[in-house]
């Protein structure tokens, strides 16, 4: 009886993990909202272009660039576009839960660089007024880095390229696991930036969603109906050894 009390009190001060489950870090990824709600967008200062929500398919509102649809579906993407030189930068922050056990990136995106001479990585980073500077970069800011951070502040840089290929390109599909260079409880950013002077550069992005893997508990009240199962189980032996 009294190794039985014992679990019964173990079990009702203990919450093991019983089962995993996947949480979104991310708000309207999707960008089926229509807007760019939860998302922050930043143009470099007195640079050409920003960031749209657009339809996949159809043609840019500035530079009137044609656009390849996305077989995933949906009404809308997120999708830079400019007349002339510029940075553009869309970012969000996401938290870590304490509880993750892994954390994993997934998108699908296109780069059209009509220039042709891409990919060109000046060494200033996302500033059009370097010559020659022509590409696409995503990447995991720290959650206090400048949004056009590409030293100090980047936890991990995850494309730093054009795509290959006649224009307009197919979306690719990518996939990431956050897990080595996130800390669990810590916020970050994630960013997707593009810098142009050369010619017109569409970066487009969709269905951008974190997942983490966390532990979840038995609820409390599940706790306490197995503990009063465990302590009438103690009853009901003392009963008979009276």
């Amino acid at each position: 009886m009294h190794k039985l009390l014992l679990a019964t009190l173990a079990l009702l001060g203990s919450a093991a993990p019983v089962s995993a489950a996947t949480v979104e870090l991310l708000a309207n990824g999707d960008f089926e909202t229509g807007t760019f709600a939860g998302w922050t967008v930043n143009t470099q200062e007195n640079g050409s272009g920003d960031w749209f929500i657009a339809t996949p398919g159809e043609t840019l509102p500035l530079s009137g660039a044609p656009t390849a649809r996305n077989p995933a579906g949906g009404s809308f993407y997120a999708v830079s576009d400019q007349t002339g030189p510029g940075a553009n930068v869309l970012l969000q922050d996401f938290t870590v839960p304490f509880d993750a056990a892994s954390v994993g990136l997934t998108f699908q995106m296109f780069v059209n660089d009509w220039s042709d001479l891409g990919p060109l990585v000046a060494p200033e980073g996302l500033d059009y007024t370097a010559e020659p500077n022509q590409h696409v970069r995503v990447d995991i800011l720290a959650a206090d880095a400048d949004d056009f951070a590409t030293g100090t502040g980047v936890i991990a840089n995850l494309y730093l390229d054009v795509d290959e290929g006649a224009d307009p390109n197919e979306y690719t599909s990518y996939v990431f696991d956050l897990s080595p260079f996130l800390t669990a409880g810590q916020t970050y950013r994630i960013r997707f930036a593009e810098v142009d002077n050369q010619f017109f550069l569409n970066q487009g992005v969709d269905n951008v969603s974190i997942l983490a893997d966390v532990a979840q508990v038995p609820e409390p009240a599940a706790l306490g109906l197995a503990g009063l199962g465990l302590l009438g189980s103690v009853g009901l032996r003392r009963r008979k050894t009276a």
